[in-house]
């Protein structure tokens, strides 16, 4: 029996791989009838993936930054239909997290020859997310970051207006719930433990146990965001001071007026609600390999 998949690309994503050799490799997959749709813009990845699972397509390809594979996510959650990923953005963590293949056709094959898992989605209210939510610090960053820069630079983009959000930003006294209230310079809501496809912030995520990591960095400053990164380095952040690490299945943070972002993507500001999707999603994976995420 024939199986359906689509292909939706994001042409203006930074180090997306040429048409044309996307079309090559899904012409060859034998077995397969693959269709291959260009976004024209926000949303658009959204609509065009929840009309596949509609239609009970097996797979949908998404190939574009974290933020196109985000869009592709919030189309499928729940559904049947299963997410494969080609590298085509600035960071790419889900295919760093998922140690898929860097070459474009490499990563296309997976579909009729890598595995499929069951994995959580963390969700913002009503919006889901792959990777990891950030409110606070990281969320005003990538606010206001320039999309002429991102677009020219990529993550140095991220790194040189970040030093001078830093300088400037303070922590706030925040209301978390449950039991997590208190000053608050940066909190991380992880799904996964690679963060910028940089460094591990979430030590102990996993995709597929059930629960959100928290990190809260309660005191900010370059100062004291210096002092802590040979921490991070180290994978011994989570034991410093002005931080605290835990593992739980859902967080309210009360407090108006924060930042937020998702999957590398400005997405409003609180009051909201994090809470943990089990099995929301499928994706496609290389067969047979270990990762720390599963």
């Amino acid at each position: 029996m024939t199986k359906r998949a689509l292909l939706i690309l994001n042409p203006a994503a930074r180090n997306a791989p040429p048409i044309e050799k996307l079309q090559d490799a899904i012409d060859g997959l034998d077995g397969w009838e693959v269709a291959l749709e260009q976004t024209n813009g926000p949303g658009h990845a959204t609509a065009l993936a929840a009309g596949a699972a509609k239609g009970e397509l097996d797979v949908v390809i998404a190939c574009g930054g974290d933020g196109t594979v985000n869009e592709v996510v919030n189309g499928l959650a729940g559904s049947r239909t299963a997410l494969a990923v080609v590298r085509g953005g600035t960071a790419n963590v889900w295919a760093k997290e998922a140690r898929l293949p860097k070459d474009a056709s490499a990563a296309i094959r997976l579909v009729a020859e890598g595995e499929e898992r069951v994995v959580d989605l963390g969700r913002a209210n009503e919006r889901y997310f792959l990777l990891m939510a950030g409110v606070g610090l990281d969320a005003a960053i990538v606010r206001d970051v320039s999309p002429t820069w991102k677009r020219r630079i990529g993550a140095a983009a991220y790194l040189l207006h970040g030093i001078s959000v830093a300088r400037r930003y303070q922590d706030v006294e925040a209301e978390l719930l449950p039991g997590l209230s208190g000053n608050l310079c940066w909190l991380l809501v992880a799904n996964v433990r690679n963060y910028a496809g940089l460094v591990e912030l979430a030590l102990h995520a996993q995709v597929d146990d059930g629960k959100l990591d928290v990190c809260l960095l309660r005191k900010g400053g370059l100062r004291r965001l210096a002092w802590l990164a040979p921490w991070v380095v180290l994978r011994r952040h989570d034991r410093r001071a002005h931080v605290e690490y835990r593992q739980q299945e859902s967080l309210d943070v009360a407090t108006p007026g924060l930042p937020v972002q998702l999957d590398g993507e400005y997405a409003g500001e609180t009051p909201m609600r994090f809470e943990v999707a089990p099995g929301a999603l499928r994706v496609i994976v290389p067969r047979g390999q270990r990762r720390p995420i599963f």
